[in-house]
């Protein structure tokens, strides 16, 4: 399903953004679920707050302060929103989640951590450049997502000016690193992208491809990738992604060669898939027409993403692993671009675990890879704290 969200703003109070007064209260209903995909998102949401009565006159004045609304302000304004609701209790805007992977693998699991919903982003792509902007473009910046569990940024994407990734019309996808835990959808969820490319005539300003935020406000279960356009005024940013309920979060903790050796005139890629999503693919790691980035000492393979949810009734969890040849093409339509000559593919089918590890091994011929997988539920700050709260007062 395609859509376009030209605000980007879907499912919060625009009227904050244009300096109105209130708040925007969260849609809290994490339980209302629906029966058809294509439901998901194909209207806007409704504010969660109602909006101020329109003036009934505007002045040419105001007019040209509307003319004059850029992109980026939506972030500044986005900012006062967040900072009225959460800095008290999450600590700064700018902050990163404090959260990591695997908290509830192994161990006592606390009565707070259960299956959620959560939401797999799959890819992140660039299209439909305007005024100017020309393909290749050199980007940097951050994409991150802001939940529940505790509204602090979740990276996606996340690159420093002297770090830049290079884009281009036939791989216009970014090389994503994240999210570093599952993205909980309990309340809506934001997906939060400050974007530049590095001007190509003033090396001291960069300039602007895309500010903005998307709001996602459903529990549901998809079984294919979802498409969300948001249309930017230099670009147009596609979210492949796909909400899953209820789910657990799987962290790719180990791909490791056991026995035999990696050809060195092979690239790689290790993609995983949750086999109740037609058409996703999360690519954690693709070595495009370099070497496999393996450790000569441990045989460990290093990968850019490690984190997937995956669904936890019925659904399975596979992890491929690809050799190609180094100067192998791209295949048309692939997240991510993908080789099109493939010498061998293993795959390792795991079903999910509420905690605990996995382990699973691919066998090419030429090696043997291991691949293993640390199972955990999730939870937010605000259970955990209540929980505690309880626990307090019981002991009192």
């Amino acid at each position: 399903m395609e859509e376009l969200i030209s605000s980007g703003l879907a499912g919060m109070d625009i009227s904050i953004f244009r300096g109105g007064e209130g708040e925007a209260e969260a849609e809290g209903d994490a339980s209302a679920t629906r029966n058809h995909d294509d439901d998901i998102n194909s209207t806007p949401p409704p504010c969660p707050c109602p909006l101020p009565p329109p003036p009934e006159t505007t002045t040419r004045e105001e007019d040209e302060e509307e003319e004059v609304y850029r992109e980026e302000d939506r972030i500044a304004r986005y900012r006062g929103l967040w900072e009225s609701r959460f800095a008290g209790k999450f600590g700064s805007f700018d902050d990163q989640t404090s959260l990591g992977p695997m908290r509830f693998t192994s161990g006592p699991i606390p009565s707070y951590a259960r299956p959620h919903c959560t939401m797999q982003i799959f890819s992140i792509r660039v299209a439909d450049l305007e005024d100017g902007l020309q393909w290749p473009l050199h980007v940097h910046g951050f994409v991150a997502a802001r939940d529940t569990s505790d509204h602090n940024r979740n990276f996606l994407f996340n690159r420093t000016r002297d770090n830049c990734q290079v884009l281009t019309q036939q791989d216009p996808y970014l090389l994503l690193t994240g999210p570093s835990r599952a993205i909980v959808i309990i309340d809506p969820i934001t997906i939060e992208f400050q974007l530049k490319v590095k001007s190509k005539t003033d090396s001291e300003e960069d300039e602007m491809l895309a500010f903005g935020i998307f709001n996602y406000p459903q529990t549901y279960l998809a079984t294919h990738v979802i498409r969300s356009g948001i249309i930017c005024e230099r670009c147009t940013i596609e979210l492949a992604y796909a909400p899953l309920d209820p789910s657990v979060e799987a962290t790719i903790i180990g791909v490791r060669i056991i026995d035999g050796v990696w050809p060195e005139g092979l690239r790689g890629r290790v993609v995983a898939e949750v086999t109740t999503v037609r058409e996703g693919e999360v690519l954690l790691l693709d070595s495009r027409d370099g070497k496999m980035p393996i450790s000569p000492s441990t045989g460990a393979v290093e990968l850019s993403r490690r984190v997937v949810s995956v669904d936890l009734e019925g659904g399975k969890l596979v992890v491929s692993v690809v050799a190609s040849p180094q100067t192998a093409g791209k295949e048309d339509g692939d997240d991510g671009g993908g080789a099109a000559i493939v010498v061998a593919r293993g795959e390792a089918v795991f079903a999910p675990e509420r905690a605990g590890k996995s382990n699973g091994t691919c066998d090419f011929g030429f090696c043997k890879v291991e691949v293993a997988v640390a199972w955990s539920l999730v939870s937010s700050l605000w259970n955990e704290r209540r929980a505690l709260t309880k626990l307090a007062e019981e002991r009192a």
